[in-house]
């Protein structure tokens, strides 16, 4: 019986492999959400796709949810899938491990929290210069699909919202990103810096409009320094979690404040509170760099040392 694990093919093979099986994931979702979203909703998937801010509450549930669903096919399921297809221990492949030190998951957090409003305000900055960028059709699309999500009226639609644009994103991401294509890059490479900054620049393509894109690709170097300082994955989840979630939260509750409205609106921040998020995310980071705990030299390996001994006896 052909029982052979994928890390027996060759790079670039492996690599074809991943891709083939996100595409066919992302695809299969698709005649899932066809089928079963009239059904399960009463809309279908284009009347669903069509959302706007002035739909019902049932319609943009029905869209939040596809989206979710969509985000577990494509970020979520693929890595998970690959890694026990390609390594017969999944969870140290994928780095699912708890850190070594657990004020490594308190200083990740406050990284992400400190980093928040100088990213905010970063993307603000770049939408002002860059050119046609408040006139631009997808954009603005963009922002009035993430302004209807974020119309939460009751606690109950806030849980919806933190699970679907927060907790499943942090997981099917840091998987993705963090689990499988930064250890692809690193195999190419005995130094860290280029993966992470080759995983980052393609997880700000995935999420980024031009304006956007630095801040997010920025965001995503952080959550690599994280993952390899920490040597935990599960680490870089968390912190993912808590920066979408806080963002989230604090549009929920910006609902009833005039002030913190606007900011969420436009993303302007206050001097004060990008000075004070700059502060906080380098002491956190210095922290964390004198206490980490970094992944081994040759982590991203197929094969563990004894297994390669063991094959060269063979």
């Amino acid at each position: 019986m052909f029982n052979r694990y994928w890390r027996d093919y060759p790079w670039f093979l492996q690599l074809v492999l991943f891709g083939l099986m996100a595409f066919t994931l992302v695809s299969f979702s698709g005649l899932i959400l066809h089928m079963l979203m009239p059904s399960m909703t009463g809309y279908s998937v284009a009347t669903i796709l069509a959302m706007t801010a002035e739909s019902s509450d049932k319609l943009k549930s029905a869209f939040l949810w596809t989206q979710g669903i969509s985000s577990v096919f494509g970020f979520m399921l693929p890595p998970l899938l690959f890694a026990y297809l390609s390594h017969p221990r999944v969870k140290p492949y994928l780095g699912l491990k708890a850190p070594q030190q657990p004020l490594h998951i308190l200083l990740a957090v406050f990284m992400m929290l400190g980093a928040m409003p100088v990213l905010m305000e970063l993307a603000s900055v770049l939408k002002e210069l860059i050119p046609g960028s408040r006139n631009n059709a997808a954009q603005n699309r963009i922002e009035a699909i993430t302004e209807a999500l974020l119309d939460i009226k009751t606690p109950a639609q806030l849980v919806q919202v933190l699970i679907v644009m927060a907790l499943i994103p942090a997981i099917g991401e840091e998987l993705f990103f963090r689990g499988v294509l930064f250890r692809f890059a690193h195999q190419r490479t005995a130094r860290i810096v280029l993966p992470m900054i080759i995983t980052s620049v393609l997880f700000g393509a995935v999420h980024g409009t031009p304006f956007n894109f630095l801040s997010i690709s920025i965001a995503g170097v952080l959550l690599c320094v994280i993952y390899y300082w920490s040597g935990s994955l599960l680490t870089g989840m968390i912190a993912h979690f808590v920066y979408n979630g806080t963002q989230i939260y604090i549009y929920y509750l910006s609902k009833e404040n005039a002030v913190m409205k606007e900011i969420a609106k436009t993303n302007q921040l206050p001097v004060s509170i990008v000075l004070t998020g700059a502060v906080v995310f380098l002491v956190a980071l210095f922290a964390f760099w004198k206490t980490r705990k970094p992944l081994p030299q040759d982590w991203s390996a197929n094969f563990s040392k004894e297994e390669l001994a063991q094959q060269t006896e063979a």
